[in-house]
């Protein structure tokens, strides 16, 4: 019954979480423009040509070719070349599952490299599909994850959070209850019982924490957008989907389940400052601002640096991973004032930006971002001054 308890029945005008229509930008894509030796470059195209003709020879899938491919894939790395690497990697990887098995752990290097240029390329489909490969290969029924597999685990993660934070949710309920659920699995794994580990159940509540911060501002409209797409479908109305229901669900009962989970956590790794921010972000979000200014006041006497400037929430909850800013992006430099309270006050485009005219949308979605904000080594809430660049990631 926790539709009728008042914390989460309560209206709450919900911010818009930094990185699903705008965020800062903190870096330009570079491409792989670079100076190249042209000998090296003639040499590499001859051994293409080479393994061209023996795999004419041998037959697409002679067991020799694997490692021919692969060992093309890196020199095209190290020549600047990332789309022949990916398309070398893609057939090496391929040849070696076919002859070794698909879940072989001698590949896992070579994957490792396939993934690290399919993100400097900017292919996020064929990044999805592999990150998630390599996941599946080395942790995902793992009792206790060793380093190595706890940070592939969250590289996959991290990519498909920053994935469905930038894209549309039509149609995608399953998708992104399957994740909800994927999450949800891994945290009680990895912060309850024999298998429980400190390290990666604070990495984990940290991305279940991130699709919470997603889910409460994207589900209602989502959800009503669909009901809206079947007004004029009045056969396809007899039932409510089963699928939106349960996103409502969760959208509703987020409060209440993000508070519980680092409450948990925190009674599993101890007395831990990240923890405590984290609850108290989460807190500030939804306007909970007593207790949360009482965490922020302590630890900025603490530790003053962390809190001379705001920062837009959420905050440090996964690794960055969506493409880079480029030049062609929809973006702007303002000045602003941060209230004590978090919110974005008096907000002007800067002279001299990017674009003469500032797009509607990036506008609007820094007006609706919340603010931790800063917080003076005495412990009281400041108004801030900012000048920063932002662009539309959708």
């Amino acid at each position: 019954m926790l539709l009728l308890l008042p914390d989460i029945a309560g209206a709450v005008l919900v911010p818009q979480p930094v990185g699903m229509f705008v965020e800062p930008v903190r870096g330009v894509y570079v491409s792989d423009d670079k100076m190249i030796d042209s000998t090296g470059l003639l040499d590499h195209t001859r051994r293409t040509k080479d393994v061209v003709e023996l795999q004419a020879t041998l037959g697409a899938y002679h067991a020799s070719l694997g490692e021919k491919w692969l060992e093309l894939a890196h020199e095209a790395v190290l020549l600047g070349q990332s789309e022949n690497a990916a398309a070398f990697f893609q057939l090496g990887l391929h040849n070696v599952r076919l002859n070794s098995g698909l879940t072989t752990k001698s590949q896992v290097g070579a994957l490792s490299d396939w993934i690290a240029v399919l993100r400097k390329v900017g292919d996020s489909e064929a990044l999805s599909q592999q990150l998630a490969y390599r996941y599946r290969l080395t942790g995902l029924d793992a009792t206790v994850l060793t380093e190595e597999q706890l940070d592939f685990a969250l590289q996959y993660f991290d990519h498909e959070l920053a994935m469905l934070a930038t894209s549309s949710w039509h149609n995608r309920d399953r998708e992104i209850l399957r994740l909800h659920d994927d999450i949800e699995d891994v945290v009680d794994r990895s912060c309850e019982g024999d298998s429980a580990q400190a390290a990666a159940c604070l990495a984990f509540v940290k991305r279940r924490l991130y699709l919470l911060y997603l889910t409460v501002y994207a589900v209602e409209p989502y959800v009503q957008d669909q009901k809206r797409s079947l007004l004029y479908s009045p056969r396809l109305m007899a039932d409510p989907s089963p699928t939106d229901e349960q996103l409502e669900v969760i959208e509703r009962g987020a409060f209440l389940t993000g508070i519980r989970m680092l409450e948990d956590a925190q009674d599993f790794v101890g007395a831990d400052d990240e923890l405590e921010l984290l609850l108290a972000d989460w807190r500030w979000f939804f306007d909970r601002t007593g207790v949360a200014m009482k965490t922020f006041s302590r630890l900025a006497q603490e530790d003053p640096e962390r809190f001379e400037q705001p920062v837009e929430l959420p905050h440090g909850l996964i690794e960055q991973t969506s493409l880079p800013a480029t030049a062609s992006d929809a973006r702007a430099t303002f000045t602003f004032q941060v209230s004590t309270r978090g919110r974005v006050r008096n907000l002007r485009a800067v002279l001299g930006t990017e674009q003469s005219s500032v797009p509607r949308k990036l506008r609007a979605g820094i007006r609706e971002l919340r603010f931790r904000p800063a917080v003076s080594a005495g412990g009281e809430a400041l108004q801030v001054n900012l000048t920063r660049t932002y662009r539309e990631t959708r």
